[in-house]
């Protein structure tokens, strides 16, 4: 029989490891984020402030990495990985609104003002509609929806009313919804690697280019094409998506956390959109210049387009759009 003693002295040893012996930290969960496009864009850069915030409110839960550039599959290639639970998270664009009828308001011609306004009818309810219908729709779930600019387009001249439009024939490696409406406004959109903007150009199967500021500025043509017109004919949104698999592995209080980021981190995003457009301009080559263009010209036409659009998926989305078109942000 073990007397008091040895009992005592038996928990003081044992007290002693324990003490002695700290329990193995949990380590941080590896999560690849999948950014289609260059390393150094924009989207890479708001990905880099989002992940950020996630590590301060969710300290040591999370290692991510972002892919980008080469390594990154395209747009539809990752949209299908993340639907069928292969990926964690991905950040795409053209893609989702291809796959989405109802999100082709993105690409109804000259539907929004200007970036504010943009803001504006996401915070009056539009962003909530669009991640419920969004998740709805597909086996996926939306971590945010954030700035990322509106189209221009690059040629040889300005692009001032539709007659400039007329047969131009336009590169656009987006989806098939961008190169519906640039052939509805008279171009002829060609789909061609944009690293071959160069060959594209020289041999005649292109004259012009269509893509943000960015995209724009660092296709390989030189002063080839010296004009960028500030068409601001569609706004290009950028939707941050996760598959339902990681979501469900995730705890309440994780859920919760990346929700409230990713609906606060929306004004973070347009801000570093402004602060990005306005180094882009600074740094433009000299032989390049801009050209800002008056809408008013193609009324018919954005008349023409809304319609349609209201006539499929009816009017409740553009009511969030035509309400904010000026004044005060509604308080989120």
């Amino acid at each position: 029989m073990v007397s008091l003693r040895a009992r005592g002295i038996l928990l003081v040893v044992l007290a002693a490891w324990c003490f002695a012996t700290p329990a193995k930290a949990a380590q941080p969960r590896p999560v690849a984020i999948w950014v289609p496009g260059s390393a150094d864009s924009l989207t890479v850069r708001q990905i880099a402030f989002l992940t950020k915030r996630i590590d301060e409110r969710l300290p040591g839960r999370f290692a991510f990495e972002v892919q980008s550039g080469a390594v990154c599959p395209p747009e539809a290639e990752l949209l299908g990985q993340i639907r069928e639970d292969r990926i964690d998270i991905a950040v795409m664009g053209d893609a989702l609104i291809d796959e989405v009828p109802r999100l082709s308001l993105f690409r109804l011609p000259w539907l929004f003002v200007d970036r504010e306004h943009v803001q504006r009818a996401l915070y009056a309810g539009l962003e909530d509609e669009i991640r419920t219908h969004v998740e709805g729709s597909l086996k996926l779930i939306v971590l945010g929806l954030y700035e990322n600019g509106f189209r221009q387009i690059r040629a040889d001249k300005a692009i001032l009313g539709p007659e400039d439009l007329a047969q131009r024939k336009i590169l656009v490696n987006e989806g098939r919804k961008m190169r519906d409406l640039l052939r509805s406004l008279g171009a002829v959109p060609q789909k061609y690697p944009p690293e071959d903007a160069a060959e594209a150009l020289e041999k005649g199967i292109v004259d012009s280019f269509d893509g943000r500021l960015d995209t724009l500025l660092r296709l390989p043509i030189g002063d080839k094409a010296p004009v960028i017109t500030l068409t601001r004919h569609v706004y290009e949104p950028t939707f941050v998506v996760a598959s339902r698999k990681f979501w469900e592995s995730l705890s309440d209080a994780e859920r919760a956390a990346l929700t409230e980021i990713g609906v606060d981190f929306t004004d973070t995003a347009a801000q570093l959109a402004v602060t990005y457009w306005e180094t882009l301009a600074k740094r433009m080559p000299r032989k390049v210049r801009l050209q800002a263009m008056a809408p008013d010209r193609f009324g018919a036409i954005a008349t023409q387009h809304r319609a349609t659009y209201e006539r499929a998926y009816g009017s409740d989305w553009l009511d969030f759009v035509d309400l904010t078109r000026e004044g005060e942000a509604p308080s989120r």
